[in-house]
């Protein structure tokens, strides 16, 4: 097992994260601390360098990370500092300073990095082929053109959140012809990128200011759910925050719900970047990931010495789901293995009975192999605990709203729970079609588990088929007395057969005639 560090100094943030990988390769993040330095501040004032007030914030926090790396005993550190220090005069000095404060080892990165590093972050953890990607930092912007989950074009423009602010002088209130010259200012910036797509395509971004955005547009909505990644919001709504958000003063914006008081300041000069690579582009929607730099960091460490094959980009959702499975400590893996394993196949041998679309079946193995986690927790309503991990679980490569069928399926994989479904927030992102749905999955993930019951892994094969009247299923087990299995599905039946209107029976045989 080992731990390492990672350290993220931007122009207006500076984030740390400890991430504890196992010897089989499973990782989690087990600490985490983010703190606002203004690296950036007064930079234009001082003729392009960090001020000193601006590093000692810096050291201050740098010195914290230091004493923290060596309580936890950590050798792998892997700090960045990016466009403050990149553009300052004095940025090699400064990182000379950091080196002999701290002991940290800090590199500084080019744009190019920097973005490289933010697209490594997506696409570890979005399931998109083609879009545009966003940075947007304190001091700079990195903008990048992704084709077939392979990065095409890159580009950093020295525009950002906070020097933007700074150069405008757009803390308060704007008026009407400060907003028109910011726009036109930025869209100037824009117009130098010649690869930059002039069509609706789906746009990615990075960034305190647009996770601030989707903050404000969930509490609006009452959005259930607190996850920011893969989060949508419509351009129109975002239009229509922005537009909101440049009427506002410094105080009025301390009781919008959402927005940070540490952004309060720069959120005028950041949303106006978005609002004009969105005019650019015109896409339909925002799509917000809260996986960047750090991610990006960590899985180009991760993917050289634990996953040089690259599994986890071919598989994001398998991969994330194991991941998430091997965090937790429990030790049923052969059963949670055998259900997954009779669950899909009822999927695919029945298709001509559910007739769900095959993007469904990823719901189905989420659920299945996750479906026991809850007993973590406490065994009694340990389908309850199992869904309320599921919806919460930091798994990759499924929409929110997947996350939170799969969460139901969960819940009712011992029968419909109308207990799990009466005031539950989470019902309010899933249609009655949806439900209908859930009850299908939930339904063989249950009898899945019916047939493993003892946990003892006695089913070798399962054969399914249907006609007009009849859902057959052969079981071929290891025992010659199937009473056990009999009496373990007996429950099941009948609302099987409501619920596909059909009779459900079962064939029992010794697992040597399956080998004919």
């Amino acid at each position: 097992m080992e731990q390492i560090a990672i350290i993220d100094l931007g122009s207006n943030s500076i984030r740390f994260v400890i991430i504890q990988i196992s010897v089989k390769g499973s990782y989690k993040l087990i600490y985490q601390e983010k703190e606002s330095i203004r690296l950036s501040d007064g930079m234009f004032e001082n003729n392009m360098c960090l001020t000193e007030e601006a590093q000692q914030r810096a050291l201050k926090s740098l010195m914290v990370y230091s004493h923290i790396i060596k309580s936890h005993n950590i050798t792998k550190v892997l700090a960045v500092a990016t466009a403050a220090v990149r553009n300052a005069k004095n940025g090699s000095s400064f990182i000379k300073r950091v080196r002999a404060s701290t002991g940290i080892p800090m590199t500084v990165i080019s744009g190019f990095a920097e973005a490289t590093l933010g697209f490594s972050g997506v696409i570890h953890t979005i399931d998109q082929k083609d879009f545009l990607l966003f940075d947007l930092g304190g001091a700079s912007v990195e903008i990048s053109l992704v084709k077939n989950k392979k990065r095409v074009n890159s580009i950093s423009i020295p525009i950002g959140a906070v020097t933007l602010t700074e150069k405008f002088h757009s803390e308060n209130k704007i008026s009407a012809s400060l907003k028109e010259e910011m726009e036109l200012f930025i869209a100037k910036q824009l117009n130098r990128i010649d690869w930059l797509p002039k069509k609706n395509i789906p746009i990615i971004g990075i960034g305190g200011t647009v996770r601030n955005l989707a903050k404000i547009h969930q509490r609006k909505k009452q959005y259930p759910l607190s996850k920011l990644h893969n989060y949508h919001i419509p351009t129109k709504d975002l239009y229509r925050i922005i537009t909101n958000l440049t009427k506002t003063t410094t105080e009025e914006r301390k009781y919008i719900s959402g927005l940070s008081n540490e952004r309060n300041d720069i959120i005028i000069a950041g949303t106006l970047v978005i609002q004009e690579l969105l005019k650019a582009v015109k896409p339909e929607e925002l799509i917000i990931s809260g996986c960047g730099l750090r991610e990006g960091i960590f899985f180009r460490y991760y993917d050289k010495k634990y996953d040089n094959k690259k599994e986890y980009l071919k598989n994001m959702l398998i991969s994330s789901v194991k991941n998430y499975k091997a965090s937790i400590p429990l030790h049923d893996n052969k059963h949670v293995t055998l259900v997954t394993k009779i669950a899909l196949t009822m999927f695919d041998q029945w298709k001509s009975l559910h007739n769900l679309p095959n993007r469904f079946r990823k719901l189905l193995f989420t659920a299945s192999f996750l479906h026991d986690t809850g007993i973590l927790i406490n065994y009694y309503s340990h389908a309850r605990h199992s869904a309320y991990l599921t919806a919460n679980a930091h798994i990759f490569g499924l929409s929110h709203k997947e996350q939170i069928m799969c969460a139901f399926i969960i819940a009712f994989h011992h029968g419909y729970s109308r207990k799990f479904t009466r005031n539950n927030p989470y019902l309010s992102l899933l249609s009655d079609e949806d439900i209908k749905q859930i009850k299908i999955l939930a339904c063989f993930l249950q009898l899945a588990e019916c047939l493993d019951e003892s946990n003892s892994q006695l089913v070798n094969k399962v054969v399914c088929s249907s006609s007009h009247n009849m859902a057959l299923i052969r079981v071929y087990i290891t025992e010659t007395h199937f009473d056990m299995f009999a009496h373990a599905v007996n429950d099941i039946a009948p609302y099987f057969e409501k619920l596909f209107d059909i009779k459900l029976v079962f064939e029992w045989y010794p697992s040597n005639r399956a080998k004919r």
